[in-house]
């Protein structure tokens, strides 16, 4: 601490990479997609740019919660684009990320730096059904003689994503550990 006082779980912003999809895949089903709405895997390009996935193969038509468990990059591109990319930034602030997040289409894939904190609460607000949760790492701090100088309080804004839309991203991350 006394060469530095930076905080890598607080501070330091890493690429998420495939760990962002979730919060595109939520901005989707808000956007009126359902886990089993069909996207179809395939060549797509983006002002440019062509995402493809990690195997270098196209897998043709599938569900979104099949597209999630099996991580396929194209289609979270295509989610990306059909939920709005300012959607998408949306429902990431929304869920606690503090983050400057670059619009490019490539954030689909995780790519603006983010904060393990802030990634965790946000997966944290899956969990706990929709309801807001602040982060943090520290619940109470006592001085030499047993005072209490800080007591964590508060619990998080409340209800922010909407229960149905709830069970359906449970529904697609229970695929990911099924069968992803």
């Amino acid at each position: 601490y006394k060469t530095s006082q930076f905080n890598r779980s607080t501070q330091a912003r890493r690429q998420p990479g495939s760990a962002f999809k979730p919060i595109v895949y939520l901005a989707g089903i808000e956007s009126g997609l359902t886990s089993e709405t069909k996207f179809i895997d395939s060549r797509t390009s983006v002002k440019g740019w062509t995402p493809k996935n990690y195997d270098g193969k196209y897998n043709g038509e599938m569900s979104l919660k099949q597209a999630l468990a099996r991580s396929i990059n194209t289609i979270a591109v295509k989610v990306w684009e059909h939920a709005g990319r300012d959607n998408v930034i949306k429902t990431a602030k929304r869920l606690g990320s503090t983050a400057p997040l670059t619009p490019s289409p490539s954030l689909a894939l995780g790519t603006s730096g983010i904060s393990l904190m802030e990634l965790t609460g946000a997966y944290a607000v899956f969990a706990n059904g929709g309801q807001s949760i602040w982060p943090f790492g520290v619940v109470e701090i006592r001085n030499k003689r047993g005072k209490v100088i800080y007591r964590r309080q508060g619990n998080g804004a409340g209800q922010i994503i909407e229960p149905r839309h709830v069970r359906a991203m449970d529904i697609m991350l229970a695929e990911v550990i099924q069968s992803g």
